[in-house]
């Protein structure tokens, strides 16, 4: 229960900095391109995350990794960062982030259903009530997030298409992420994989000229910028102690919370106010989730 519990928190706090991380990185693309603020945040995340390990006493366990996991992690975090992040970072642009991030439901209901039949893992009836809670919930503020804000067809249809791209490829890397967390501590997986999901982005041509902007920013642009490294640096790791804790099919479903949380932060930073379903749906979703505890 007590891993439970844990996995739990790991998994909203997950969602939390997604959320998070979601608002910043819509802020800065503009100024710096979707694929260079990924870079960057992962780098210097991934950089922090890294540091934090060795000082931590964790350094003999990265170094000593089994060669299936450390390709593992690597095959993971390329999808789910170079491939997933940067996809749904553009889906942001033609959507918002609440609608963008809602499309993302698909990402946990395709790793619950693995985490089920794949890897066996115990769905009793109660949690499973919660689960289809949490996805209803989240299914009502997209519906919420819909009326009243009319999208052009074309516009609308690239960016479901970017968030469902980016919500398969967030599934494919939480399935690769499992097994190496059965070897390795939730700090060493993600120390190993964030740098290195950082470095295959930053040698795409998408990045090039990201320095050149950085250095001519404001000091708002820089703070935000901070902020979302040390975001990438504890969104991964959260979502690892989640997946160790409680599970793959726990983990990606409270994950997916986000939308739940991006919300009221939509609402402080843009002045988007949210509708009745969307309100219902965050009861709902908050429902499922104490269901999940049982």
């Amino acid at each position: 229960m007590v891993d439970l519990t844990l996995g739990i928190a790991a998994g909203l706090g997950s969602g939390l900095t997604w959320a998070s991380s979601s608002i910043l990185v819509r802020s800065l693309s503009g100024s710096y391109g979707v694929a260079g603020v990924n870079a960057l945040r992962s780098l210097a995340g991934g950089g922090l995350l890294l540091a934090i390990a060795f000082a931590t006493g964790h350094g003999a366990e990265i170094m000593q990794a089994p060669l299936w996991a450390v390709l593992s992690l690597c095959t993971s975090i390329v999808i789910a960062l170079v491939i997933g992040d940067t996809l749904f970072f553009a889906s942001t642009e033609y959507l918002g982030v609440t609608r963008a991030l809602t499309i993302g439901i698909a990402n946990p209901v395709l790793t619950t259903m693995v985490g089920i039949f794949v890897f066996g893992e115990a769905i009793t009836p109660i949690r499973g009530v919660g689960i289809a809670l949490v996805l209803c919930g989240l299914l009502l503020i997209v519906t919420g997030r819909g009326a009243g804000e009319r999208l052009p067809g074309p516009r609308l249809l690239r960016g479901l298409r970017l968030a469902g791209l980016a919500a398969l490829s967030w599934s494919v890397s939480a399935i690769l992420l499992r097994q190496p967390l059965q070897v390795l501590s939730a700090i060493s997986a993600t120390a190993i994989r964030i740098p290195v999901g950082g470095l295959v982005l930053s040698l795409t041509p998408w990045v090039r000229g990201t320095l050149r902007l950085l250095r001519g920013s404001g000091r708002r642009d820089r703070i935000m910028l901070s902020m979302a490294c040390l975001l990438a640096a504890g969104g991964p790791f959260v979502f690892s102690v989640a997946v160790q804790s409680g599970g793959v099919a726990v983990a990606t479903v409270l994950s997916g919370t986000a939308p739940l949380f991006s919300i009221p932060l939509e609402l402080l930073l843009f002045g988007i106010p949210p509708s009745r379903p969307m309100i219902l749906g965050a009861v709902v979703t908050v429902l499922g989730v104490a269901l999940m505890r049982a």
